[in-house]
């Protein structure tokens, strides 16, 4: 469920060509255009989509509005 709501909502941002999360690693993979965007735009995206993205905290509220079975204080994460 979490790989693919990342990977759904990192399609619909600008300039992005791919998104492929590795669940096991927690490892994020974005193929994207540099002209039409950049990593902390990208980092940004996955913050409102509810997650943590390298240093940087997601947005509280989406977190907040993710399934328990995708938060952090899941076992599995």
């Amino acid at each position: 469920m979490c790989k693919t709501r990342i990977e759904k909502g990192m399609a619909y941002e600008k300039g992005v060509q791919r998104a492929v999360l590795d669940v096991p690693t927690q490892m994020l993979t974005v193929t994207y255009r540099p002209d039409k965007t950049s990593p902390a735009s990208l980092r940004t995206a996955v913050q409102k989509i509810g997650y943590d993205a390298d240093d940087q905290t997601a947005d509280a509220r989406a977190y907040n509005r993710l399934p328990d079975c995708c938060k952090k204080t899941n076992a599995v994460h």
